[in-house]
């Protein structure tokens, strides 16, 4: 792949997830699978990025739910950690960026239309550890939780966008250091420890993108999400199938 290509997709994708909390897998991945990168290439080419910019958003703003967190650890986790390991042994079996871009469409249309799925929020609450367990095995498995995340997060905090984030990063940092130190430790594939270097671009453009951020409104911020989401879902689906 062009190494200038290559910087501008990141520092695209860092841009928004800097912006909207996701964004470097739900769209990192389809688009570096579709470029020729195998699973775990992808995965440890913009984890380290990732999990930069979630530390970035856990500091510049303290959200703490010790309960919410809690649940996330115990029933999101161990599941997380299975279905990475069965991709890591058996994903050369399916084919993984059909399934990616089916999600990101599937995991879209529920986005922009949860009201539907999810009429009461209290009626959801009840079922929030099977919401966790299905987060986990679909991150684990394709890297493509976000999205799923994105609907859980705004849920249980009434999406309000500063909460909303906070969960989000947590999700994505501590789902990112457990699925990079597990590639590090029983991986395939040699890592090129020189692409670290791009943990650099949310360093640099994270706080002054922040104060973009504090002007949006909590809808405007859902429904940027969920749109980019859909458009992308589709536009990988195709380059996938073609």
């Amino acid at each position: 792949m062009n190494f200038i290509f290559e910087i501008l997709i990141i520092l695209i994708l860092v841009i928004f997830q800097s912006l909207f909390g996701v964004g470097l897998l739900l769209f990192g991945t389809p688009i570096f699978l579709l470029l020729g990168n195998n699973f775990e290439n992808t995965l440890t080419l913009i984890l380290p990025v990732s999990i930069m910019i979630s530390l970035l958003q856990l500091t510049y703003r303290r959200k703490n739910n010790n309960t919410k967190i809690l649940e996330f650890n115990l029933y999101c986790l161990p599941f997380l950690i299975i279905f990475l390991l069965l991709n890591l042994f058996f994903g050369s079996l399916i084919d993984i960026k059909l399934y990616v871009s089916i999600l990101l469409i599937v995991s879209s249309l529920i986005l922009l239309n949860k009201d539907r799925f999810f009429r009461a929020s209290q009626d959801f609450l009840i079922y929030r550890k099977q919401f966790l367990i299905i987060i986990g095995c679909i991150h684990g498995a394709t890297n493509m939780g976000g999205a799923f995340l994105s609907i859980f997060s705004s849920l249980v905090n009434n999406e309000n966008r500063l909460n909303t984030r906070y969960y989000i990063a947590y999700g994505y940092f501590i789902m990112g250091i457990i699925q990079y130190v597990t590639i590090l430790l029983i991986g395939k594939t040699s890592i090129d420890f020189s692409k670290l270097i791009y943990i650099s671009f949310p360093i640099i453009v994270f706080y002054p993108l922040q104060n973009v951020f504090s002007k949006m409104n909590d809808k405007f911020f859902i429904t940027i999400i969920n749109y980019v989401s859909l458009s992308f879902g589709f536009i990988a689906l195709l380059m996938s199938i073609s």
